[in-house]
């Protein structure tokens, strides 16, 4: 008996050594304390997977895991995960090498905890007023009695607020002077380029974000959609964007050689829409009631179509611009474009027609005018960029962007005819592309104090491009600079949406460093690190 006992042991001793346990906690980035009810999912390339759930005290168990590389998953609602790739959102979780031992393999991971923001809408009168309120696209409430709304469970970063009134009717007199209460930023502003950018931090409370409701003269903008073929079509999506005027938007990219750039152009910026989306009828028609005056893009996105023959569901995509004044505009008519497949030669050269360092890498990015619509893809090794059944029809801005090499894009023609910033429609006849680049300057630095920071350069009236590296040690290097006057600070915490916003990085402007950058030169500059509060 006792040889039997002796001999399953041991045998539970031999399972036990072929499998690994792994346990440990998750915390709170921001408190360091646990957090209970997290999801944990480890799963290798093969149909291994294992689950488990947070206790109250964060801690979890799993055991039973074979040998092999494990990705991991660390969820729960409001939540997000510093650990994930803040520059490719879709790219791969990091893999973990798990291989048997008589020991628990120990991990901690963070989660940054949500914030809440609390506000009230009036009118104009100082009244509770009746509202939706968007934060963001898809994340909207509705006002409560008294006029108050909350925004629950929110990752950090930077938000606008919009107020949408809820009009039981609207005047139907054509052709009149109207007036109504319109769709209103926070505070109190019907144009995006007044509105003011909110700073959501970790784990926040925010309270006190009134948004007063704004009356504007507006007219109906009435029109129909049509599939390639002229017919209408019914089921698409219409949604208007005003044009902004002199706003100065924000676009992050990231480039795995050169860290982060942020772009700040005059555009209208992304998000939500100025007017509530609406749906066509069996007809095709489409009508928006109250539009306030100015110009205006009309966005209009298919159902979801079936291609029997690709084996594939797919959308079309149309647009048109248009303008309001003091009456209803005529009958808009959009009519959907199918994608085609298009191949453009690309040369890259110097602005003194020499051939770039060899390695240079560069890509391009093509933004349609009037469909919501962005491609980017790099040069061939041919010298060909090429868009598989991807290209809108239309007019479009093109982008260029050096990935690898220290030069910066001075200008784009197509053909002889410099299209840099402008609006083209490139088609199967368009000429050659040129992509002309100029030698970068770079900046080398050292820190002061700390072992790592975030630098971040960026321009002092913000127009043109920024630029950080996270992760800097004592001594650090930007590259693909292009000439002129930067400010340069060193953060001891750096969130991207947030900390590339205009406002904050302006309140910066005193503990920054001035920074001139030339033409083929190293700039030096030594930092102190700043640290950003919560």
């Amino acid at each position: 008996m006792k040889l039997a006992v002796l001999s399953c042991a041991l045998a539970v001793f031999a399972a036990a050594q072929e499998t690994a346990t792994v346990e440990g906690v998750v915390v709170n980035k921001v408190t360091g304390a646990g957090i209970g009810g997290v999801t944990l999912w480890f799963w290798s390339s093969g149909t291994n997977s294992y689950k488990a759930v947070t206790d109250d005290a964060g801690t979890f168990h799993l055991s039973g895991l074979t040998a092999g590389d494990y990705s991991s998953s660390v969820q729960k609602t409001g939540y997000s995960n510093p650990a994930l790739n803040e520059l490719d959102p879709l790219a791969d979780p990091p893999k973990r090498h798990i291989v048997p031992s008589a020991e628990p393999v120990r991990y901690r991971f963070e989660l940054v905890p949500p914030a809440a923001l609390h506000g009230r809408v009036i009118d104009a009168d100082g009244n509770p007023a009746k509202a939706d309120v968007e934060l963001a696209p898809g994340q909207r409430v509705s006002t409560n009695a008294d006029g108050s709304y909350t925004f629950e469970n929110l990752v950090p970063g930077s938000y606008m607020l919009l107020a949408r009134p809820k009009l039981t009717e609207h005047a139907s007199v054509k052709d009149e002077v109207r007036t109504e209460v319109v769709p209103t930023y926070y505070p109190s502003a019907l144009d995006r380029s007044q509105a003011e950018s909110i700073a959501v931090h970790p784990g926040a409370e925010l309270d006190g974000y009134e948004i007063r409701l704004q009356s504007a003269e507006v007219h109906r903008v009435r029109g129909i959609v049509l599939d390639p073929d002229g017919k209408p079509s019914a089921k698409a999506r219409v949604q208007l964007n005003a044009k902004v005027s002199g706003y100065t938007g924000l676009t992050i990219n990231g480039s795995a050689s050169k860290g982060l750039t942020f772009s700040f152009s005059k555009g209208p910026r992304g998000g939500q829409a100025d007017e509530q989306p609406v749906t066509t009828a069996e007809d095709g028609a489409f009508e928006f009631p109250s539009v306030r005056m100015g110009e205006w893009t009309a966005q209009a996105t298919s159902d979801w179509i079936r291609d029997e023959v690709q084996n594939r569901n797919f959308l079309r995509l149309g647009g048109a611009a248009f303008r309001v004044e003091h009456q209803d505009p005529e009958e808009l008519k959009i009519q959907f474009v199918t994608p085609v497949s298009l191949s453009v030669p690309v040369s890259v050269v110097l602005s003194d027609g020499s051939l770039p360092a060899p390695g240079v890498s560069v890509s391009v990015t093509v933004m349609s005018d009037t469909a919501s619509g962005m491609m980017r893809a790099p040069i061939g090794p041919d010298g060909v960029l090429r868009f598989g059944e991807m290209m809108l029809p239309g007019t479009s801005r093109i982008q260029a962007d050096v990935e690898v090499g220290n030069y910066y894009v001075d200008s784009i023609l197509l053909g002889s005819t410099d299209i840099t910033g402008q609006s083209v429609e490139l088609t199967p006849s368009s000429p050659p592309l040129k992509i002309v680049l100029k030698p970068a300057g770079t900046v080398r630095g050292t820190l002061e104090d700390g072992d790592t920071a975030t630098v971040v350069l960026y321009p002092p009236n913000f127009t043109g491009t920024g630029y950080s590296i996270q992760g800097a040690g004592k001594a650090f290097e930007l590259t693909g600079i292009p000439p002129g006057e930067y400010n340069a600070i060193a953060l001891d915490k750096f969130d991207p949406p947030t900390m590339t916003d205009p406002l904050r990085l302006n309140g910066l402007m005193s503990r920054a460093t001035s920074v001139r950058v030339e033409a083929g030169s190293t700039a030096s500059v030594q930092l102190k690190m700043n640290h950003v509060p919560d």
